[in-house]
């Protein structure tokens, strides 16, 4: 009888146990791929790149002192010859590591131009093989800082799968797969911490996924995965003060990484879009200025002639709001989403000029080799006040501009608005508010009427390139 009480408690007391449990238990996503599937998966498909380059260096034999003058003649030894005065060369060979993803089953490989940039011999090693391939460039693009190898393979190799980075969201998780301080096949864990990072001067096309996932020096060109085994991304670079990890990493997405490969592969080279005008964020003061709601849209500040913009009817001072129907939000992304275009293409411009909304299309021509897309003018933070000496610009001066008058600024007073924001002997001004000026009167005229009742806009020219300012004055 006591048995059989026991037995009935006991039954009770798990049964409400089982319960809580199933109550409380937290509901938990359901990946289609634990971690160790993940790496199972795709480390197959991970390469560690080796390169090697040549160093010469020249260095002049020191002689020991025993080429002066004095020791010579007291040991009576003979006058060196010239050629024992010629400089002399020593090589050595410098060995860089990296990462790399097999992208194809008959052998093509994507990396990071750095892991292989002027080497003499690059090695590609297979996870699972011991043997070490040589490997050939097919194509190198440096303004993405990407690179394209080929292998020839026994047999059919594992490729990556690439997924779509466009898809990628903030705080999900990912791995990195490389080789750090010659740590062959090394997985670190992390979550996206940030995307469509630009200006941080690693490349002249950034688009950066930002990640947690430990990278360190041997990450290069290996692969950022996501939790169904697809490649979004291949480690680049991090910003570190030490020069190992420090909990940033950037990685190129791999929708970007995608076109620059298929280029590369089937001709050798990148071409991209060109629209050819110069352009500037929209600062807050910018956004007064031109009467916008939010500092949001790209400025052009000079149009290039004969270039597609020119030929389409852009003007300065148009602010670019959408392309293809995809809101611009600074220079970087117009610059991107044009490089990413084909010559040839056509393109849709939503902008605003002179307080009204219009469409324009443009068809690009190619990026020629020795410009950029866009120029990337310095911003200066605008002040106010104006302390200018000007005169009259020669003609053909303004004309290296497109202008035909403009006034050139010869002396900048210490400590004024326009000595504070960054105006130079030099510079060139063209407009106020929109205004050509010509003569020093007639900008002494336009900057009477509006100057301390709303800020000012000037075009400036330096260097060969286009910027507005606007100037307030002092309170």
């Amino acid at each position: 009888y006591i048995r059989a009480i026991l037995s009935i408690i006991i039954a009770i007391i798990v049964f409400l146990v089982t319960s809580a449990e199933a109550q409380t238990a937290p509901v938990l996503p359901s990946d289609p791929y634990s971690f160790p599937d993940i790496v199972e998966k795709v480390m197959p498909t991970i390469v560690t790149v080796y390169s090697e380059q040549t160093i010469r260096v020249r260095y002049q034999n020191p002689g020991f002192g025993f080429d002066d003058d004095f020791f010579r003649r007291f040991f009576g030894m003979p006058d060196p010859s010239p050629r024992s005065r010629e400089p002399q060369y020593r090589e050595y060979r410098r060995q860089g590591l990296g990462s790399g993803v097999i992208v194809t089953e008959n052998g093509y490989v994507l990396t990071n131009n750095h892991v292989i940039s002027e080497a003499d011999e690059i090695k590609v090693k297979i996870s699972g093989d011991d043997k070490e391939y040589i490997a050939q460039v097919v194509g190198t693009d440096e303004k993405s800082d990407l690179a394209v190898l080929k292998i020839e393979p026994d047999k059919p190799l594992t490729a990556a799968t690439l997924g779509n980075s466009d898809e990628i969201r903030i705080g999900e998780w990912v791995l990195a797969i490389g080789h750090p301080f010659e740590l062959d096949h090394t997985v670190t864990a992390g979550i996206i911490s940030a995307k469509g990072r630009n200006r941080m001067g690693i490349t002249d096309y950034e688009d950066f996924i930002q990640t947690d996932a430990a990278i360190n020096p041997g990450n290069s060109g290996g692969a950022l995965i996501n939790l169904h085994g697809e490649v979004i991304g291949i480690n680049t670079a991090i910003a570190s003060r030490t020069g190992v990890y420090s909990g940033i990493g950037f990685a190129i997405p791999v929708n970007m990484a995608r076109i620059i490969m298929d280029q590369l592969i089937d001709r050798g080279y990148v071409s991209r879009g060109y629209i050819g005008v110069g352009i500037q964020d929209i600062t807050p003061d910018l956004a007064i200025a031109f009467d916008l709601d939010e500092p949001s849209g790209v400025l052009v500040t000079r149009v290039m002639p004969d270039s597609p913009g020119d030929k389409a009817g852009l003007l300065s001072g148009d602010i670019l709001l959408t392309l293809d129907g995809e809101i611009l939000g600074n220079g970087s992304e117009l610059r991107n989403r044009v490089a990413e275009k084909q010559p040839g293409s056509k393109i849709s411009l939503r902008i605003l000029r002179d307080g009204k909304e219009r469409n324009i299309e443009v068809v690009l021509t190619e990026l020629p080799g020795a410009e950029k897309l866009v120029e990337e003018l310095e911003e200066t933070e605008p002040q106010a006040d104006i302390g200018l000496e000007l005169s009259v610009a020669e003609e053909g001066l303004a004309r290296e501009y497109g202008y035909s008058k403009g006034l050139l600024v010869d002396k900048v007073e210490p400590g004024s608005v326009a000595d504070k924001a960054g105006i130079l002997p030099g510079d060139i001004l063209f407009e106020i508010e929109r205004k050509p000026v010509g003569s020093v009167a007639e900008y002494e005229r336009h900057l009477a009427k509006i100057y301390g009742k709303k800020p000012v806009l000037l075009l400036i020219g330096r260097g060969g390139g286009m910027m507005y300012l606007v100037i307030k004055a002092e309170e």
